[in-house]
């Protein structure tokens, strides 16, 4: 091998080698891939373990056929017969709980009364006592009709059975309950409610099934904690001694399915408002829809701390209160419902690690069911309160929300005034804080005003194109003999843009709006609507929000009292185009937003017009134009700036110049 060949050989090496570390994954990129395997892993293994012993359509028919012969059992005892081996089959250790009769218990606190039912052990429904729907209707409910369903799927044997379809004994302070005794606790009282499921009863003992489960030390048991004053119920997930029943091993599938009812005015806000959210690590995200897709699914291998299933003014949220009790995987779907009491239908299929080798296994979480408040999930301290939008991806609007607006907020409505003057002494406080640079930036913008006679002279003095650097030094030489800032007015605008956007995630996002009334608005959290069309107008919908529309006015007064105070420049034909475009623009964008919001900008607004006309009246041509005659018998101090600018423009005089005279040779 020559020389050549051998070189050659070194630089294909080389290049394979720097290929490699350049394109080498990340830490980060190898450990999002591994959560996407685990991810992958994680569903097949559930969906293998749901099809061990038979296929889905097997199940079903199964079903059906348990079904069928209940009917027939009733005075058929052949068919008593061969639905008590199906069942025996299909449920195995607890066929027993299969045939008891299911009863329903009502728990109740302060502020909410829970439906629960022996069958599957269930919350059934939650209705809250402080809320009601749109228009005072009824109270808010969660869930109606068993549509709430969760549970353990569980292998015994061959058989996956779900803990949805048994029956549990119910227990109050660990004895019997027979559902005689109110269930109801106020204050810091509280009270457990345990759900227990034993296996069947052996047939060697000879004792009745009351004396077995008195006796037994076997169950599965769901223990629920009812608090005086509270929104969490407890919810505590416990294995005894079940190792020989339940086949089980490393992890335990846990299924949450839940439809979230209509609460509100408009569906579709609703709809767009209504979202899983969970929180991974330290990370809290949510099911976010893409393009037209009425579902979203996603899975996480990431252990979960809690799961929310999030509408715009409510929640249903499962969390766990310690790390051993945590979710070590998920699957989670959101899907869009087009039913007319329904705005979407959560799906979740979690994980618990499980060992089972182990005689007694808790997870101990907590079911949440009530308000978005920022106030209460900021007190649980798992960072609940970033499921409420007030700007989170930008650091500046959440700040001005959680340590300005809603402080300030919460102050006022210690006093017991009415919503609307609320917001009204609001945006009176924003606006005296910004008067001092708002003052400045109308003075400036006033002053300039007045030497448009001036800066007239001065384009005409520099017509030409190439004149363009001595016209802009003359204008800016203008401006500091009249003692104008040009740049004064940028500062305001800048500090009042992250407050603007604040208040726009603040006012839709406030349950302490909801349902509050002021002037002709029956909802300040949702649009006021004085008139509705039979037809749908595109992008801005099928009514007139009247706050909308006056902000909308108020916004093309406050645009030509400003395009007024403006020199006109023929270097930007459209600006005035787009000045005035623009309210028309935000019309189509906050028809179908909160009143609130629209009264907040309306205000804010009519404040500015307000402030505009009186500088402008507190400003006299006179004097500005005395000043800047006398100013210019002063000679004026250069800044650096202007000495390089200045510089530069005699270079380019001078490189000019040389051209001109090239050209001429030539």
């Amino acid at each position: 091998m020559d020389k050549k060949s051998i070189i050659g050989l070194v630089l294909i090496f080389l290049v394979f080698v720097v290929f490699y570390f350049v394109n080498k994954p990340t830490e980060e990129q190898i450990r999002a891939q591994k959560r996407y395997n685990d991810s992958i892993a994680k569903v097949q293994n559930s969906m293998a373990k749901k099809n061990s012993s038979v296929t889905a359509d097997a199940l079903s028919q199964e079903e059906d056929e348990i079904l069928r012969l209940q009917t027939l059992a009733q005075q058929n005892d052949s068919a008593r017969a061969v639905l008590d081996e199906l069942i025996k089959g299909k449920y195995s250790s607890f066929s027993s709980s299969v045939s008891q009769e299911s009863e329903n218990f009502i728990l109740e606190n302060d502020v909410f009364k829970v439906n629960l039912s022996s069958k599957g052990a269930m919350v059934s429904q939650v209705t809250l006592k402080d809320y009601t729907t749109y228009g005072g209707k009824e109270k808010v409910k969660f869930f109606v009709d068993n549509a709430h369903h969760y549970g353990l799927h569980l292998a015994l044997g061959a058989s996956v059975v779900n803990t949805e379809d048994l029956n549990f004994k119910a227990f109050v302070n660990n004895k019997p309950y027979d559902g005689t005794t109110p269930l109801k606790v106020s204050g810091k009282d509280s009270l457990v409610v345990s759900m227990r499921l034993y296996p069947n009863k052996p047939d060697t003992i000879n004792i009745s099934e009351e004396d077995y489960i008195k006796s037994s030390k076997q169950y599965l048991e769901y223990r629920y904690t009812l608090r005086g004053d509270d929104y969490r119920l407890g919810y505590k997930i416990v294995l005894n001694n079940m190792q020989d029943i339940i086949s089980d091993d490393g992890t335990l599938e846990f299924q949450w399915d839940a439809p979230l009812m209509l609460k509100e005015k408009d569906k579709k806000i609703e709809t767009q408002n209504s979202s899983v959210y969970y929180m991974l690590s330290d990370e809290v995200e949510h099911l976010k829809e893409q393009g037209r897709d009425d579902s979203v699914s996603e899975a996480s291998s990431i252990p979960i701390k809690w799961i929310s299933y999030k509408q715009q003014f409510f929640s249903a949220i499962l969390m766990a209160k310690d790390s051993v009790s945590a979710f070590n995987s998920a699957t989670m779907t959101t899907r869009t419902d087009t039913s007319a009491l329904n705005v979407r239908n959560m799906h979740s299929v979690l994980d618990f690690n499980y060992s089972n080798d182990k005689n007694y296994t808790e997870y101990d979480l907590d079911m949440f069911f009530g308000p978005n408040k920022y106030r209460i999930f900021r007190d649980y301290k798992i960072d609940l309160e970033r499921t409420i939008p007030l700007g989170w991806g930008f650091f500046i609007l959440q700040w001005v929300n959680r340590f300005v607006i809603i402080p300030v907020f919460d102050f006022l409505q210690k006093f017991g005034l009415h919503i609307g003057l609320i917001i009204l002494i609001l945006t009176l406080l924003v606006k005296l804080v910004l008067f001092p640079l708002a003052y400045k930036s109308f003075s400036s913008t006033a002053k300039m005003k007045v030497l448009q006679p001036e800066i007239q002279k001065i384009n005409e003095k520099y017509p030409k194109q190439d004149q363009a650097m001595q016209k802009q030094q003359a204008t800016m030489q203008l401006y500091r003999r009249a003692g104008i800032n040009p740049m004064s007015g940028c500062l305001p605008m800048l500090l009042q843009f992250p407050i603007l956007v604040a208040m726009f995630r603040f006012f839709p996002s406030s349950i302490e709006l909801r349902q509050q009334s002021f002037l002709w608005a029956d909802d300040l959290s949702t649009y006021d609507s004085i008139l509705d069309f039979s037809f749908n107008i595109p992008f801005y919908g099928n009514h007139i929000s009247l706050f909308c529309l006056l902000m909308t006015v108020a916004q093309l007064l406050y645009t030509r009292m400003t395009m007024s105070q403006q020199t006109q420049s023929n270097a930007m034909p459209g600006m005035k185009f787009m000045m005035y475009g623009m309210p028309i623009f935000m019309l189509f964008i906050l028809n179908n937003l909160s009143a609130a919001l629209n009264y907040y900008y309306l205000i804010s607004l009519l404040i500015s017009v307000l402030q505009m006309y009186i500088i402008r009246k507190t400003i006299d041509e006179k004097k500005v134009l005395a000043r800047l005659q006398q100013n210019a018998k002063k000679p004026m101090k250069k800044s650096k700036w202007q000495e390089r600018m200045e510089a530069l423009e005699k270079q380019n005089r001078k490189l000019m110049e040389e051209r001109a005279k090239n050209q001429k040779r030539r």
